[in-house]
């Protein structure tokens, strides 16, 4: 062993330090910056990222709905053939008429419209379901009920 050279094993810790700093540069690089977004129909303000404002905007002809606002808007929608950029108007024009009328109390009359919404809702789907029965009378001279379903 007089003529092995002994050395000594340090790991190169700066490598590694290199290759954190690396992974962590991409990490941070990833991570999309919080904006505040407005959404054009109600003004609710939410944080979000710019991509996900940027896909919002694109769906909806450049405008940026909130979820409450975009979930309206697929509604307007299924009434007729109505395009995104009416109903997107149409839902504005709804919520301007709203925010703009006198209320006394807001969150009371932000309840009722939500009921509104609710029961017309339920009667559109109980229509579609059930066809209600019509009592008529006949032509003839004695009197007796025709019942009829339309």
């Amino acid at each position: 062993m007089s003529g092995e050279v002994l050395r000594k094993v340090v790991p190169d810790v700066s490598l590694e330090i290199d290759k954190i700093e690396k992974d962590l540069e991409h990490i941070c690089s990833t991570i999309d910056e919080v904006m505040q977004a407005e959404c054009e129909c109600c003004g609710l303000r939410e944080e979000c990222t710019q991509d996900y404002i940027e896909r919002i905007k694109d769906s909806y002809s450049g405008k940026w709905v909130c979820g409450l606002c975009s979930e309206a808007v697929k509604e307007g929608q299924k009434g007729g053939p109505v395009d995104i950029e009416e109903a997107v108007s149409s839902h504005r024009n709804f919520c301007q008429e709203f925010n703009s009328s006198t209320r006394l109390n807001p969150k009371l009359s932000l309840t009722m419209a939500m009921k509104n919404i609710a029961r017309r809702s339920h009667e559109n789907r109980e229509k579609k379901q059930y066809p209600t029965s019509k009592i008529s009378r006949s032509s003839s001279c004695a009197p007796r009920i025709d019942i009829t379903m339309k």
